[in-house]
């Protein structure tokens, strides 16, 4: 086992905006044992706004010379943020607009990842229905099915393997699946369904540990019981 416990978990947090410094994000990655992610005030954290009292400028900026901001972009991000949200009424119409389904963002996620993270099922149906890409993985290697799988989002974990979603599949970096996501969050719902089916629960990750592995370290006694 790592020196860093399982159980010691208070102080690791999933952002998925960009400019915000995020070890389950960033460099350190996230992994199984390093998960509350419940807390969306913490998870989901919007850029500042600009300070009430900034002072004004004496004169107007010189257009000429000032970047523009890219309305695509904009748009893009609009877009993702709606499906973080699940606010399938302006995904719609951002996608109407001309977004691009699987445009990625902060870290290479995109809409279906984010929507699926929190479990929002109707937008992540319209989405596969879109034919998003149900295994894209963002820089991190890990898909829309890893994040679903970390919290009580059964039903958005079925929709995204019944449209193809692989879940054999590992992260790029300790080599999790989802199936160790859900373990090691005690998501004994999910972890049924993926074993149901199909998910190997010998796989092990780099550091030969395995779903039965997170699930015991964090006292997960019916996702125990499941794997067992």
């Amino acid at each position: 086992m790592r020196s860093q416990t399982i159980s010691n978990r208070n102080i690791l947090l999933l952002f998925f905006i960009a400019g915000l410094t995020s070890i389950g994000c960033g460099p350190e990655r996230l992994k199984p044992d390093d998960l509350p992610r419940r807390e969306r005030e913490e998870v989901i954290v919007s850029s500042p706004a600009p300070a009430a009292d900034a002072p004004a400028t004496a004169a107007s900026p010189d257009t000429s010379t000032t970047p523009k901001s890219d309305p695509d972009s904009t748009r893009d991000d609009a877009f993702r943020e709606a499906a973080m949200q699940g606010d399938l009424q302006t995904v719609k119409q951002l996608a109407t607009d001309g977004t691009e389904i699987d445009a990625a963002g902060p870290g290479g996620r995109t809409a279906l990842q984010l929507a699926a993270f929190d479990g929002h099922l109707d937008t992540v149906e319209w989405l596969i229905d879109q034919h998003a890409d149900v295994d894209h993985r963002d820089e991190f290697g890990r898909t829309a099915l890893m994040y679903a799988a970390t919290g009580a989002n059964a039903s958005t974990v079925k929709a995204l393997l019944s449209a193809g979603a692989d879940l054999q599949l590992v992260d790029g970096d300790e080599h999790f699946n989802a199936l160790m996501f859900a373990a090691a969050e005690g998501q004994a719902e999910v972890v049924e369904l993926l074993l149901e089916k199909g998910a190997d629960r010998s796989a092990k990750d780099i550091d030969g540990e395995t779903a039965m592995d997170f699930a015991k370290a964090n006292g997960h006694d019916a996702v125990v019981k499941l794997l067992d």
